[in-house]
Formats: structure tokens, sequence, C-alpha cells
């Protein structure tokens, strides 16, 4: 009878019990996992992975079509498109994603324009769940151990052509604008719309020119 104090003592005591076998459960996944890191075993969700799936014994294998949209967005990227530019030719040309829809978001190609094991290398723990009862997992930012191994797959881009792109990417997100009333500068936004982009520079200050449509 859950009504009486004894049935609740009762509740009480199991419930704490399956906790306890859930965090031991959890805490011994964890420390295989931690085992196949130290070993330089790469743990991959392939899934959602483009350009890579699993052979029989769970190496990852190139997929030659899904390379070569990979291939293309770092190229894309290159060229000065944008990330929401890029998103907006693969939509328009009808590529599908991964997970096979046809529509794409500028974060999932910046991802994927900044992830090394396009590289053929792999960076392990990334993430981290928190607890066996919230489940939730958070972007590790020096709470755990993080594994890097080299040449652990098949490579889809070059590993030049990867560092000229991680370049880019820090040269656009290090932009900066002046503000033309103020004088003060603030983080500017990257744009590879039009031809003549970063082309046009003022000869005072640096800042480059814009488009203003009147």
């Amino acid at each position: 009878n859950t009504l009486e104090g004894s049935g609740e003592l009762l509740l009480t005591i199991l419930s704490s019990q399956a906790q306890e076998e859930s965090r031991n459960v959890s805490e011994n996944c964890h420390w295989g996992i931690v085992r196949k890191f130290e070993d330089g075993k790469v743990i991959v969700n392939h899934s959602k992975f483009m350009g890579y799936t699993k052979d029989e014994d769970g190496n990852l294998v190139i997929v030659p079509e899904e390379a070569e949209v990979v291939r293309r967005i770092f190229r894309l990227f290159l060229e000065g498109n944008s990330s929401y530019r890029i998103k907006r030719i693969l939509e328009a040309d009808g590529v599908k994603t991964a997970t096979g829809q046809t529509t794409w978001y500028a974060t999932t190609i910046d991802k994927m324009l900044s992830n090394e094991k396009y590289m053929g290398d792999a960076l392990l723990q990334k993430t981290y769940v928190t607890d066996c009862i919230n489940k939730k997992v958070k972007k590790n930012r020096g709470e755990r151990t993080m594994y890097y191994v080299e040449n652990s797959h098949p490579a889809i881009v070059s590993r030049d052509l990867f560092n000229q792109v991680q370049q880019e990417m820090t040269r656009r997100s290090s932009k900066r604008k002046v503000l033309q009333k103020s004088g003060k500068t603030e983080l500017g936004k990257y744009s590879g719309k039009y031809a003549l982009t970063e082309l046009l520079v003022c000869g005072e200050c640096g800042s480059p020119y814009k488009r203003v449509t009147w």
C-alpha cells in the first residue's frame, strides 16, 4: 500500500537502487569509450555524416557521390561564397543532404567546413554527457580530455585545402567595419554576393566600400 509510510519508504529504497545501478552502467560505458579513444579508435555516427559510411568491420569508407558534394562545398567557399550563398546554390541544383533532405542550413555547412574528419583526422570527445539522469549533452570546453587521431580514416579533401578553408574562415570572422557616425569599429559580416566585394577600400580608413541603393 503506497499510502502508508512503509510503502513510501520501500519506493524510496527501490528508486535509489535503480538510480545507483543506472549510474554504474553509465560509468562503465564511459570508461570503455574513453579506453577506445586512448587507443585511437574513432567512434562516429555515420548516419548523418555526409561523405562517409561504414563497412562490415565498422571502418569509415568514402561514399563517392557524397564526397563530391563535400569537395564542391570546400571549393565554393574558397571561391568567395558565403555559407548562405552555398546553401542557395546546393538547393537550386537539387543536391540532397546526408539525411536525404532538400533543405540545407548555413550552420550545417559551417560545421562541415570546420570538421577535421574530412582531411582524415579525428578529434574525439568534442561533447560529453553531464550525467546519466539528465543526459544533457554539452560541448567540451576543457572539462574532459580530448584525443586527436591523425590519419584515422580515408580523407575526402587534402590537408592543404582544409587548412586554406580554416584560414579563410578566420579572416572572415575577424572582419571589422567602421560606423560612419561615431567612427567606432564593430564586428563586420562577410558577404560574397557581389563581384566587387572587398576589392574597393577607402584610402583613409581602410574600410571596404559597400553597395548603397538610393
